[in-house]
């Protein structure tokens, strides 16, 4: 039994590094594509400004309903 649980802990462990192994490379191919871009933080700002005044906005909305 105690050699089930060994083998276990070790596929566990495989899948981990093996994940981690995949994030790690997602992560590169992020970071290459990024510094193409140089515009790449402020287009990034500006989404989130947009999303935030759009969340912003719907809130109003719905406040402005239940009034």
């Amino acid at each position: 039994m105690l050699i089930i649980e060994k083998e276990k802990d070790n596929e566990e462990a495989t899948k981990k590094e093996h994940t981690a192994e995949e994030i790690a490379k997602i992560m590169v191919e992020n970071m290459k594509a990024n510094m193409e871009n140089p515009n790449f933080w402020d287009e990034k700002e500006e989404r989130l400004q947009r999303a935030a005044d759009e969340v912003l906005k719907k809130r109003e909305e719905r406040r402005n309903k239940k009034e």
